[in-house]
């Protein structure tokens, strides 16, 4: 008992009982409560200081009770070292919680007694007795029905069935199997996909329940048809089914009878049959035909029934091979009967006609031998198929191809569109213009005031009489946009209904002609007489014959005077030069040509630039330009020229690699990015995709063409993509990169211009950094270890030395010596920490509860040294701060240096906390000797560059880098009466910790 003893004092063992989740007592050798841990309070809502020598057995169901008290006294008498109960435990406000108590007996000099560890287990409880309810509930039910029941666990497949279920097939419950698979194994694989498309539409809640028919394989090899119907029961948090019932019901003879009928019932709708028996061998040998077989096909009964004449004789050669798979894999649906497809027979006269046959096998010991067979000509069914058939196809083709939209219409509303008539409404679907009432594409009213719905109605009506109907309308597209069409309305028939197939075409454009050619003159004449440029008329020779419109006095007073005089008498050289080139190439080749030209006008350079076109009718030796003044434009050329000019600069003095692409590819890139990819030229280089360039698969596995495309497309939608990307070269190295996308406007098209900048070097920094940090951690791992090792062993020994020796001078040593070991190894636990803080790349911070963490730290602490008292001034408030798993190192740390560093036989140490608007601020205060003002701006090693500061340890530089990391602030300070008045003397310091508050962001 003097080990458990000492367990049980250890301050890390209580601190981990005490935080326990589940309830531990100890009862002692008169059956009472000598101890309960803090779980009490929570699970039973008593105060754990009042059930201390209460008899156990009072808090003990009367029913669970003996139960209890046998265990009880079994362990005390040693009988078993330990056991569980299952009791019931009345809670404090008088109802009962179901407790399952491990307990295990003590017995030695120090203590006697039972250690009972109870875990809640009331909600399990009650979950199994309403299971037990509904089970033998649903036992009688389906045992009156003959019911077959399942279980079905959906997250390991296990299966319970019970033993109605297994009987129906046969089978024993061993031998059926306790597992999802050993149902596959038997269910038909045709019934299994309905099994499992029905359970999908219900585990995605569109059913209440699922139902199947399908079939079983029995025992004896046999199928029987089953009716499976199932519901989830249960799913987990994120409501992915967990557990399925269900029952399966014997339907075999009823499914049967069915498809019996249903055979029969499709054999003779054709018309008249011939019947055949047939001997299952090749070629099928003709046991026996009816009659009829000579009506029908032209043969004689008993030259088919000769040695001779087998029946895949009559088959037509491009079917019998068919014919032969189907019958060779033949497998039926739940009946004697077999359909293959129709097939193709040649009559006794060499005609084809098209038969539909129905097959019963006829077994014999088991054995396949005979063939019982129905054939029905459906030849002419299959003539009118194939006739409609090839009329649906040249309809569909001719309905498609228009450029017109075509509909197709009765009296409830359309049945049909083509793709013209979607795109002219702005629809998505056929199924989505079907909805549509043919009104429903009209404004209300039409522009002659007529109501669009009734004048509809009228229309349609009458090419229903009449056969026709031809108008202009108004229509309206989803969008709410109106045009203008003519609308044709025919009759015809289909399927024997009649229908109306109407015709669509939009007028709109011809409708804005019409009314642009009414004014075409006015229109001319108002253009002509607005423009402030030239219109000249020259002849063949360069000589000027009219000028028709523009400026007065652009090139003379009065531009009369010019007509009858010679361009280059006008112009300079080089302007008449171009033009009467113009003129030559104009009336030589019938075409418009274009020309520019410069002129001096009142000292500044003015460009014009016109079109010189052949001039109509009987002028065929003249031609007419019309000259503008573009100087504004070939200013506007020469910037942008400019602008490219320094682009180009820019873009190929950077130092990164630079490509412009755009959906199609790349389009351009500087000298840099042909040296980083080593290739020759830009137009080698624009061959390339941009996914070609790299490694067919990216680090991560990502598939290299997909992603880039994805990247891409991501910028254009939203300007901008930024990613780290292993490039290949065109010599098939590789390299990493980042990469930088960025949409821009090229000649008005949006465009991508890429930035790809090598970070090899950079990721092997990087690389040798991590390397850095993985060797630093393994140094640190090896140093703790081997010094914790080291001052396990001296404690070890120093503990042996303390029980051997009874020298009370020795024994203050032997405390010594203990108390600086226990510090060494706190000493190590702060230098894992630092540790931590130095290499860890996580620098993500998250809100921690300030309340939650320093409560913990105290009441660590306060088992750990049993002679100090720790008290809280002030409520500690639930507020939350920004930091991370780490913030119990500080108030740790802290509160451990009030006492370890204080020189009073009973250390004192109290906290503070207040909570001002944007920070909260943690006094830690104790009665110690104090720190000089000189040494406190130096006790977090304040100003030093490592580890090797001139605080006072380790401890206090993690405490400055951890707060400092938060964004926070510490600091020490003398007492002088600040804080905690519990502790009487004034001396001392106060350790203040100020930290910012996390925002709701």
């Amino acid at each position: 008992m003097e080990s458990t003893g000492h367990r049980l004092s250890n301050g890390g063992y209580r601190n981990l009982v005490e935080k326990a989740s589940d309830v531990t007592a100890v009862i002692d050798a008169d059956g009472q409560i000598s101890y309960v841990n803090a779980a009490v309070e929570r699970i039973l809502g008593y105060n754990r200081s009042e059930l201390p020598g209460d008899a156990g057995r009072e808090y003990v169901h009367p029913e669970d009770e003996d139960a209890f008290v046998d265990a009880i006294a079994d362990l005390r008498d040693g009988q078993v070292g330990q056991t569980v109960v299952e009791f019931r435990c009345r809670r404090a406000d008088g109802t009962w919680t179901w407790l399952e108590a491990t307990m295990r007996g003590v017995h030695d000099d120090e203590f006697d007694g039972v250690i009972v560890n109870g875990r809640d287990v009331t909600e399990r409880k009650e979950r199994e007795a309403e299971l037990r309810t509904t089970k033998e509930r649903m036992t009688l039910a389906l045992e009156g029905a003959n019911l077959g029941v399942w279980d079905w666990d959906m997250e390991t497949d296990e299966v319970v069935r019970d033993e109605l279920l297994t009987e129906m097939l046969g089978y024993s419950p061993s031998e059926m199997g306790d597992h999802l698979d050993d149902w596959v194994r038997v269910v038909h694989p045709r019934g299994k996909k309905r099994h499992d498309e029905a359970l999908t539409e219900h585990i995605e809640k569109r059913t209440p329940y699922y139902q199947s028919e399908y079939r079983l394989e029995t025992k004896s090899g046999d199928w029987k048809w089953v009716r499976t119907i199932g519901k989830v029961v249960e799913r987990d948090e994120t409501g992915e089914p967990v557990r399925a019932v269900g029952i399966h019901q014997d339907i075999d003879d009823r499914k049967r009878t069915e498809l019996t009928l249903e055979a029969e019932r499709d054999m003779f709708r054709e018309g008249p049959a011939v019947v055949f028996k047939w001997e299952d061998e090749d070629g099928w040998p003709i046991d026996y035909v009816s009659e009829n077989v000579e009506s029908v096909l032209g043969y004689d009964p008993e030259e088919l029934q000769s040695t001779d004449l087998v029946f895949a004789d009559i088959v037509h050669d491009e079917d019998i091979d068919r014919l032969e798979e189907e019958m060779d894999g033949y497998e039926t649906d739940g009946t004697d009967l077999f359909t293959p497809e129709p097939y193709r027979v040649i009559t006794a006269e060499g005609e084809v006609r098209w038969v539909l046959e129905y097959t019963k096998d006829l077994r014999e010991d088991g054995q396949r031998n005979h063939l019982l067979g129905y054939l029905v000509d459906i030849t002419e069914r299959k003539r009118r198929e194939q006739e409609l058939a090839a009329r649906e196809e040249k309809y569909r083709n001719l309905f498609e191809d228009t450029r017109d939209a075509l509909m197709l219409m009765d009296r409830d509303g359309y049945r049909d569109c083509n793709q013209q008539a979607l795109e002219l409404f702005g629809v998505e679907s056929v199924s989505e213009f079907v909805e549509y009432s043919p009104w429903e594409f009209s404004p209300p009213t039409q522009p002659d005031g007529r109501d669009s719905k009734g004048a509809a109605l009228e229309r349609i009506e009458e090419a229903f009489e009449t056969g026709t109907a031809f108008f202009e309308w108004t229509h309206k597209r989803v969008d709410g946009a109106e045009f203008q069409a003519e609308v044709k309305l025919s009759r015809f028939e289909y399927d024997g209904e009649p229908v109306i197939h109407a015709l669509v075409r939009d007028i709109t454009e011809r409708k804005e002609q019409k009314q642009e050619l009414a004014a075409e003159r006015n229109r001319i004449r108002a253009i002509t007489n607005a423009i402030p440029d030239v219109t000249f008329v020259y002849d063949r020779a360069g000589r000027y014959r009219e000028v028709l419109t523009g400026q007065r006095g652009l090139l003379a007073d009065d531009v009369s005077e010019l007509v009858g005089s010679d361009v280059t008498e006008v112009l300079p050289p080089d302007a008449a030069a171009a033009i009467l080139e113009g003129i030559e190439d104009s009336l030589d080749t019938g075409t418009v040509q274009t020309v520019e030209y410069s002129l001096d006008l009142d000292g500044e350079r003015t460009w014009f630039g016109g079109r010189i076109a052949p001039m109509p009718g009987d002028h065929q030796d003249e031609a007419v330009l019309l000259s503008r003044d573009i100087t504004d434009r070939k200013e506007h050329e020469r910037e942008l020229e400019a602008r490219e000019e320094k682009y180009r600069n820019l873009f190929e003095d950077t130092r990164d690699a630079l490509m412009l692409l755009d959906r199609d590819g790349f389009f351009d890139c500087n000298e840099r990015a042909l040296d980083l990819f080593g290739a020759e030229s830009v137009s080698e280089f624009v061959e390339y995709y941009p996914w070609e360039l790299s490694p067919p698969t990216q680090p991560d596995g990502e598939d290299s063409k997909e992603t880039a495309l994805e990247h891409v497309e991501t910028a254009f939608e939203e300007g901008e993509a930024f990613f780290e990307w292993t490039h290949q070269r065109v010599d098939g190295t590789e390299f990493p990169a980042e990469v930088k996308l960025s949409r821009f406007e090229h000649r008005g098209e949006p465009a991508l211009h890429a930035l790809v900048r090598d970070i090899t070097e950079r990721k092997e920094y990087e690389r040798q950094l991590e390397e850095q940090r993985d060797n630093l951690e393994t140094l640190n791992q090896v140093l703790r270890h081997d010094i914790r090792n080291d001052i396990q062993l001296i404690t070890a020994y120093t503990e042996f030395l303390k029980t051997e020796c009874e020298d009370d001078a020795v024994q203050s040593h032997i405390e010594t010596v203990l108390e600086n070991a226990e510090h060494a190894v706190e000493l190590t636990k702060s230098g894992r920490e630092m540790a931590d803080v130095m290499l860890t790349a996580d620098k993500e911070l998250r809100r921690v509860n300030l309340h939650t963490v320093l409560q913990s730290e105290i009441q660590e602490v306060r088992s750990s040294y049993s002679a100090a008292t720790i008290s809280s001034e002030t409520t500690i408030p639930s507020v939350q701060v920004r930091a991370n798993n780490m913030l119990g190192s500080v108030f740790r740390n802290l509160l451990k240096n009030a006492i370890q560093h204080n020189d009073k036989e009973s250390p004192a140490v109290a906290v503070g906390v207040t909570d001002p608007e944007d920070t909260v601020v943690v006094k830690i205060a104790d009665n110690g000797p104090g720190i000089p003002p000189a040494q406190q701006d130096d006790i977090f090693g304040k100003g030093e560059k490592g580890l090797d500061s001139h605080g006072t340890g380790i401890g206090l530089y993690l405490v400055k880098t951890l707060v400092e990391s938060y964004g926070g602030d510490v600091w020490v300070k003398d007492r002088e009466g600040d804080l905690l008045p519990t502790i009487d003397e004034q001396e001392g310091a106060v350790f203040v910790v100020e930290l910012p508050t996390a925002t709701d962001e």
